[in-house]
């Protein structure tokens, strides 16, 4: 940066300011909108000062109408540069006094169009080369033009020297409006007791003990405070040496943008908090996935799954001649619109609804509390801004996982395959059901031809049963049968396969409510936890 000399405070601001920024652009909607503000002020502010550099130190006195704050401007610079007693400027604008040269776009910068250069020697032993002196308007001036130059320019000076008098030292608009604010600004602040002259020795000293007192109720401890008087020229000689040192040093610069930051950093650790977010616990993880199976209504399609296989065995290795009962009751997974399997690719975007009931009210209800309780959890002791960010993470997600469960359950692969044993079971019961059909048209004939006093049929026997009440009886016997067995077989593989489908559905719904909600709300708090550190770090 131009005119800027490196230096280990330097360098430590510089490296604060990198965090401030960093603070910023991760903060966004994080911390409160004024503190944002001001980190994007104090940036902006450092950045433009720096810029101009540290070979002029800009010092404003400051004070309140008739503290005589432009006669002791006066007699500091040793000319009759600002009106002072009836003849205070009715300009809202500062008065600059500039020893030595290369102050003009810093003048520029700070916006002060009235400027004298001056020689920067006042005397053998005290040199100014570097000081920029302003004589700011009164603060408690009635004019709102004079309070806005005032207020401006406090921003933005390096070092405040607040000139109070006897009368008005204690004046509490001083003190709450501006030195209790930059009270963590002691480091470049001085204090100018005027017209000492008016008071005894005695009456001196309990002033400045008193005064004293009320600096450090301000938190300003330890602030140097000067008694001078311009018109005996008391103390005017000491305080134009304490700022002859402080310009010469070329610290100012630096002390008043990290006082700057100091306080920044103060009230974003208050706003931040001590304590450090923590990832999503296990216990409010799964109540909430226990929620979400109940709105996804898992039981329901894993029972159908239970059910569809039982009837699509019953169609395939059922008794045939009852088969076509089946027929009239529908799929229980289809009439779901479920048990076509997973889809992928540009098919998976057609997947937009099952048929299945909406969930309960009292499911979700559940799932609502569940997110609250999600949201209590994780914001416990955070600052009540954090839990509204994470409220905001977390509440949308949790109302919206009602669509996008749907969407998995509907392209959830369920375990409704056929088994093996249903298409050996399909062959013999086509064995048997020939057979017996065989044995009752046999038997039919029989019947005809002995009706009709025909010749008889040869009817074959095993032992004493014809051969055709063997077959027809036996296959119906033996298809009933088989059908029984079959069904006991198709419960025990239903009960596998609802147990299969719950715990395949169960996992689909934790995947779902892991991507949307606890992998963006532990996003969010690994950000904020990392806020948090960023904001103890800035602070020294």
């Amino acid at each position: 940066m131009t005119g800027y000399s490196p230096s280990v405070e330097a360098d430590e601001l510089q490296a604060r300011l990198r965090q401030l920024s960093d603070i910023g652009e991760l903060g966004d909607g994080r911390i409160p909108a004024d503190l944002q503000a001001r980190i994007h002020t104090v940036a902006t502010a450092a950045e433009a000062r720096l810029g101009h550099g540290t070979s002029h130190t800009v010092v404003a006195l400051a004070g309140a109408t008739g503290s005589g704050k432009s006669s002791l401007f006066n007699a500091l610079v040793g000319e009759d540069l600002s009106p002072s007693g009836v003849l205070r400027p009715t300009t809202s604008k500062a008065r600059a006094a500039v020893f030595g040269e290369g102050a003009e776009a810093l003048l520029d910068w700070l916006d002060v169009p009235q400027r004298h250069r001056l020689d920067a020697s006042v005397n053998a032993n005290v040199s100014l080369d570097g000081l920029v002196l302003l004589d700011l308007p009164d603060h408690d001036s009635i004019a709102a033009a004079h309070r806005h130059e005032v207020e401006r320019l406090v921003q933005v000076v390096d070092v405040f020297c607040w000139v109070v008098d006897p009368q008005k030292y204690a004046d509490a608009a001083l003190h709450d409006q501006y030195l209790q604010r930059f009270a963590s600004h002691g480091s470049v602040t001085l204090v100018a007791l005027n017209q000492i002259d008016r008071l005894s020795a005695d009456d001196r000293r309990a002033c400045l003990v008193h005064l004293g007192q009320l600096l450090d109720e301000d938190g300003l401890v330890g602030v140097r405070i000067v008694a001078t008087s311009a018109t005996t020229g008391e103390g005017v000689a000491e305080l134009r040496r304490e700022l002859s040192a402080r310009t010469a040093e070329r610290r100012a610069v630096v002390r008043r943008l990290d006082a700057d930051l100091d306080w920044l950093a103060a009230d974003l650790f208050s706003a931040c908090g001590d304590v450090t977010p923590r990832p999503v616990p296990r216990i409010a993880r799964d109540a909430l996935v226990m929620a979400a199976i109940k709105v996804a209504g898992v039981d329901v399609v894993a029972d159908a799954v239970g059910a569809a296989y039982r009837h699509r065995s019953a169609m395939v290795a059922g008794w045939p001649p009852v088969r076509w009962v089946r027929k009239l009751r529908p799929d229980p997974l289809k009439r779901f619109g479920l048990g076509s399997g997973r889809v992928t690719g540009n098919e998976q975007q057609s997947v937009r609804r099952t048929s299945l009931p909406p969930a309960s009210a009292d499911a979700s209800a559940a799932l609502g509390t569940a997110g609250r309780d999600l949201v209590d959890a994780v914001a416990e002791g955070l600052p009540l801004h954090w839990r509204d960010s994470l409220d905001a993470t977390i509440t949308a997600p949790v109302q919206s996982l009602g669509d996008s469960l749907d969407r998995d359950v509907a392209s959830t692969e369920l375990p409704v395959a056929p088994a093996r044993w249903w298409a050996v079971a399909g062959a013999m019961q086509r064995i048997l059901t020939f057979a017996m059909v065989v044995g009752m048209v046999w038997l039919g004939v029989v019947f005809v031809a002995a009706w009709f006093q025909l010749p008889n049929v040869p009817t074959p026997r095993l032992g004493v049963v014809p051969l055709p009440t063997m077959l027809a009886l036996g296959g119906a016997a033996l298809g009933l049968l088989l059908a029984a067995l079959g069904r006991r077989a198709a419960s025990v593989g239903a009960a596998r396969r609802t147990r299969a489908a719950r715990a395949t559905l169960s996992a689909g719904v934790a995947r779902v409510v892991d991507e949307e909600v606890i992998a963006p709300t532990n996003a969010e708090l690994d950000v904020l936890a990392r806020l948090g550190a960023m904001t103890r770090k800035l602070q020294r």
